[in-house]
């Protein structure tokens, strides 16, 4: 793991209001935050109404200084340092790590990670930075036909997936066994993970849960996963 991150990861959909205000707690709000939507099909929610909704919704704690980026291959390292910090949003995944890999922007967002930038991702962006996006492929498939799946790993080698439901046990259980995953953390909505080099705390409305070899484990708010 890095030395020094700051990651803030929820499971999508609706919010996880205590993850967000930790993550607006920690960032520099001398400077923007850079929002980057396009895990979303712009065809079905187009790109403004997606900087209109983060707006909205970081403004009611009371931070609207939000600045979007679409074309990630037009940002330079230097350019980055303009932001307090960076929010992912969700959507399809394979599409999202396709576009960072592809642009550049993986090295430069790789780099920020390991120098303390405060960094937020819902679902899609969330899942990037776990060991593979391979939870994510089985459950939306891969519409950007990425061959290499490797997210950022910086969850201590664990998987994760999103918008957990306990509906999705035997899903989970059957794609370890599949692709010979070790663990699996599943968040709900309304839950996410604060993520640093000493812990992985639970936060949000919602326990967590892991998949391993001995079965499923609820991780409860406020405690780590190891």
């Amino acid at each position: 793991m890095f030395k020094f991150m700051k990651l803030f990861l929820s499971g999508g959909g609706s919010e996880a209001f205590d993850l967000d205000k930790q993550f607006l707690k920690e960032i520099d709000k001398t400077k923007p935050i850079l929002y980057i939507p396009i895990a979303m099909d712009p065809k079905r929610h187009p790109y403004s109404e997606c900087l209109e909704w983060i707006k909205r919704y970081l403004g009611a704690f009371g931070f609207d200084n939000i600045e979007m980026a679409t074309d990630l291959k037009s940002i330079s390292k230097k350019d980055l340092e303009k932001f307090g910090g960076i929010y992912i949003g969700g959507g399809d995944t394979s599409i999202l790590l396709k576009a960072i890999k592809e642009s550049g922007f993986y090295e430069h967002l790789k780099y920020l990670v390991a120098n303390d930038l405060p960094i937020a991702g819902g679902s899609a962006g969330a899942i990037i930075f776990a060991k593979t996006i391979l939870p994510a492929i089985e459950a939306e498939g891969n519409p950007a036909k990425l061959e290499d799946l490797t997210g950022f790993n910086v969850l201590k080698d664990f998987e994760l997936d999103a918008h957990y439901e306990p509906e999705m046990d035997s899903g989970i259980k059957a794609y370890m066994d599949k692709h010979k995953m070790e663990k699996v953390v599943a968040l709900p909505e309304k839950c996410g993970l604060y993520v640093t080099d000493k812990e992985m705390k639970v936060m949000g409305e919602h326990s967590a849960w892991v998949f391993d070899e001995h079965g499923k484990k609820e991780i409860g708010i406020g405690e780590n996963i190891k």
